[in-house]
């Protein structure tokens, strides 16, 4: 009896799965509207030609042209916050889920790799005043322009989904309430370039 239950249930599932639905009378037929699939809003992928130059070459100004890869750890025994110089801008780059955990998001700026995180963990660096251009890269590449100003804190998030291969990354900047927040909840990340 168990047995037929479950050869049933499979069925069923298995029926579910490959599309067949319930009967539809021709009424509900003619009152069913086509469904459009939605694209992402964080899909920042270039549909022309000219698109896709200009993407390019904001890549190349972003994140270089030289690739790097990391060897990551997490330190939790120290979570340093700095406050920034009063002649610099201190940007923390944060990833407060565990979404991905294990998964690397690269972080360069203005063609300089920076540091990597994994899920909760975050690092930081210093820049000078002006105009920068930031490059997230996972299973594809996010990219972020920024003018920083002096004696200031910036927050940047690596949000992650699920890829195709592996995660993929969407950088977005946070305000201040939203970066403490995350931070708290992030471990510091050591990453050191693989030679």
């Amino acid at each position: 009896m168990k047995k037929e239950k479950l050869f049933i249930l499979t069925l069923f599932l298995l029926a579910s799965s490959l599309g067949a639905a319930t009967p539809i009378n021709k009424s509900q037929q003619q009152n069913q509207k086509p469904t459009v699939q939605k694209q992402d809003d964080d899909d920042d992928e270039p549909k022309s030609e000219a698109e896709k130059v200009g993407r390019k070459e904001a890549e190349q100004k972003a994140c270089g042209l030289k690739e790097i890869d990391y060897s990551v750890r997490t330190d939790k025994s120290q979570h340093p916050t700095p406050e920034p110089p009063a002649d610099k801008a201190i940007v923390y780059v944060i990833r407060p889920t565990l979404i991905g955990q294990k998964i690397q998001t690269k972080l360069a700026v203005d063609g300089e790799w920076k540091g990597a995180n994994r899920g909760n963990n975050y690092f930081f660096f210093t820049l000078e005043p002006g105009e920068h251009h930031f490059c997230a890269d996972a299973e594809n590449r996010s990219l972020l322009s920024l003018k920083v100003e002096a004696g200031k804190t910036y927050y940047l998030q690596q949000k992650i989904k699920a890829g195709f291969i592996k995660a993929r990354t969407k950088l977005v900047q946070l305000d201040d309430e939203e970066g403490k927040k995350g931070l708290a909840k992030c471990h510091l990340s050591i990453a050191e370039e693989k030679k």
